[in-house]
């Protein structure tokens, strides 16, 4: 078991813009990209691993930890909740276990994360208490709802039946059945169980900035008094917008898409 935190990203077809602006950031964060793992499909070898050469990142790919079985991924990028987005999602969950077989800690973060500072530090420190930390989604609603493209995870106990006992229930499902993604599961599986959150951090809005917060990141009017300090975030999440354009254009806004600076 290797001990030093990894950040564990998953390149499909059609997101290799996204994935050299992750990478960009991670740099820009001062990240080792040593410690950068990124799995693609197969399928998406010829375009995804020149950049992933170029950035002297680990590569991965899907049939590693298939199982010798891995599914069959789609060759473009595909919307949110679609029936191939969602097994895309699955393979993420699989490859987190995997890893987790491996390394001690796994940070992964969604080719839609802008990274503004290095929060593995933060992470680590996290991890010394609870072994699961996820981005939430800011919504009002209790028990809260995880969001699966920002996550920290130990290899616990705890953390690895979790994983296992998703993967079981998704491997059981007929394949004619409604598509039901990871996220969506944990969440269902909390709803019924709210006790599970003992065993996980949940991340502050502030530091950890999904799509909905994205005002905190702009330029904002002063305030009507001093304030005594400001907000430093680590991440932006382009979330809560579809498409890949509308996520580009909300990553402009915020700083937090660099290609077009390189």
């Amino acid at each position: 078991m290797k001990e030093h935190v990894i950040v564990a990203l998953v390149a499909t077809s059609g997101v290799e813009d996204f994935l050299e602006n992750s990478l960009l950031g991670l740099a820009r964060a001062g990240i080792d990209p040593r410690i950068v793992h990124v799995a693609r499909p197969d399928n998406a070898a010829a375009t995804v691993d020149p950049i992933l050469l170029k950035a002297r990142t680990i590569r991965h790919s899907f049939a590693e930890f298939s199982a010798g079985r891995p599914r069959a991924m789609p060759d473009q990028y595909v919307d949110y909740g679609t029936a191939p987005f969602v097994a895309i999602n699955w393979e993420k969950v699989r490859y987190i276990h995997w890893l987790l077989g491996q390394y001690r800690h796994v940070v992964y973060a969604d080719l839609d994360v802008g990274w503004l500072a290095d929060p593995l530090w933060y992470l680590d420190a996290i991890g010394k208490v609870f072994p699961l930390a996820f981005q939430t989604e800011a919504v009002r609603r209790f028990p809260p709802v995880l969001c699966w493209g920002f996550l920290s995870a130990k290899s616990s106990r705890t953390t690895l039946q979790l994983l296992e006992r998703m993967l079981r229930d998704y491997d059981k499902r007929p394949p004619n059945a409604a598509p039901v993604d990871e996220q969506q599961t944990l969440t269902e599986m909390i709803a019924r169980d709210p006790m599970m959150l003992q065993s996980i951090h949940l991340l502050s809005e502030g530091l950890f900035v999904n799509g909905i917060g994205y005002r905190s990141l702009l330029d904002q009017p002063k305030p009507a008094t001093s304030l005594q300090g400001r907000l430093e975030p680590f991440v932006f999440h382009a979330n809560w917008t579809v498409g890949l354009e509308s996520k580009r254009d909300l990553m402009r806004q915020t700083g937090t898409w660099l290609l077009d600076a390189k």
